[in-house]
């Protein structure tokens, strides 16, 4: 009996623990279908109309843009150069080693204000604030890390045996790697391509400071927007955000199989 009733008090209290973290999220999507000027919640009623202001927005549709270009650009550079960095920091004996991890995984230890006044100053002189490249290469810096911590995990327990085959049946070392060594990674750098997605669409703080008028991501506009006024506009780009992640983690799911990487 009293199995039975610790049993039932943790399920409720996970049940309990999921609810709290999902409840902000649908009061967000709730809000969103408010037919008022104002965010509440419950809503006064439902309509659409924020949704059809969002999408028929010429400052929103840019930043989704914007947005868009980015992920394109910071993903692939990001998943690249973590992939490669990462296998030769877990597989490489060579002196300056640790050092060169600590460095690698550096944007993570220290506070992202830090990180983006820096890349302030240093891109003033350059040249590259308010630039699409500027954003680029702020976004691959702070997500680098992720990718190369994710794909680290996986070449830990890579089989050396399974290369040193190939390479005795002949192959070269980029078909070894390319042909053996890459697909062993793939949970590792299909886990850091997804964090490195994560962190250029939420990045604010190092946007903020980096960007400016012409160069204004969702996230930064939603920051902005909340500022100065509360509207159900703000609550309809973040359920289309929400939507729009769902959508990738269900295709990603159903040909990568994410839920066994992560």
């Amino acid at each position: 009996m009293a199995e039975r009733v610790v049993r039932v008090l943790g399920r409720l209290f996970a049940a309990a623990v999921f609810l709290f973290l999902v409840a902000p999220l649908l009061v967000l999507v709730v809000s969103s279908f408010n037919s008022g000027t104002s965010v509440a919640f419950p809503p006064t009623g439902l309509s659409l109309r924020w949704y059809s202001y969002v999408l028929g927005s010429p400052d929103w549709l840019v930043s989704f843009q914007l947005s868009g270009v980015l992920l394109l650009l910071v993903v692939p550079t990001t998943v690249v150069i973590g992939t490669l960095a990462a296998y030769g920091l877990s597989r490489g004996r060579f002196p300056g080693r640790g050092l060169l991890s600590g460095l690698a995984l550096a944007p993570l230890m220290v506070p992202e204000i830090i990180v983006a006044l820096g890349l302030l100053y240093y891109f003033q002189g350059i040249g590259l604030i308010n630039t699409i490249p500027g954003l680029w290469l702020a976004h691959s810096l702070v997500a680098l890390p992720y990718v190369v911590r994710a794909v680290m995990v996986s070449a830990s327990g890579l089989d050396a045996t399974l290369e040193r085959a190939a390479e005795s049946l002949g192959a070269s070392r980029a078909r070894v790697f390319l042909t053996v060594t890459l697909p062993l990674l793939r949970p590792g750098v299909l886990a850091g391509a997804i964090f490195a997605a994560v962190t250029s669409l939420g990045e604010v703080a190092l946007t903020a400071l980096v960007a400016g008028a012409n160069t204004t991501t969702v996230p930064l506009r939603i920051f902005s927007a909340v500022q100065f006024q509360l509207d159900p506009s703000i609550a309809a780009v973040s359920t289309l955000l929400m939507a729009a992640s769902v959508l990738i983690m269900l295709v990603v799911e159903r040909f990568f199989h994410i839920s066994e990487v992560l």
